[in-house]
């Protein structure tokens, strides 16, 4: 049963190791307050088949295909988020691929609290409903 275990574990790795790799880079933009909120987005993103991707970007993402080359995405962080992306521009070029990328995800529960009394949305760090929306630039091989 061990050596099931180890060829298993290999073989899990190895998937990793030799799947597509994208790596984002840009800028998100949220509402804080009733004030746009605007702070930088790092991500990377390991294609696990030609539909799905699993990766970091503020937190746990998942992505899977949808329609018209748009890919949906499941996200947690603080709160667990629910969007959508699509990839507007690709490089044609060898080597390292590029492109640019719009992403919008809507916060699905209630943020934790951030002080005051607990009666109020404004005591919640964000609130089901939020949106923010991600402009990317990607590298990926």
């Amino acid at each position: 049963m061990k050596l099931v275990t180890k060829i298993a574990a290999i073989a899990t790795l190895a998937s990793f190791m030799f799947a597509g790799v994208n790596i984002t880079w840009g800028n998100s933009y949220a509402d804080d307050g009733g004030d746009l909120a605007s702070s930088t987005s790092f991500g990377v993103h390991f294609d696990v088949n030609d539909n799905t991707t699993v990766g970091w970007e503020g937190g746990l993402m998942v992505g899977l295909a949808g329609p018209a080359g748009t890919t949906f995405r499941l996200g947690y962080d603080d709160v667990p988020t629910l969007g959508m992306s699509y990839t507007w521009w690709e490089g044609a070029g060898t080597g390292w691929g590029t492109s640019l990328s719009t992403a919008v995800d809507f916060d699905m529960v209630d943020g934790p609290l951030v002080g005051g009394d607990g009666d109020d949305a404004a005591d919640n760090v964000s609130n089901a409903g939020d949106f923010g929306i991600t402009i990317n630039l990607g590298f990926g091989f």
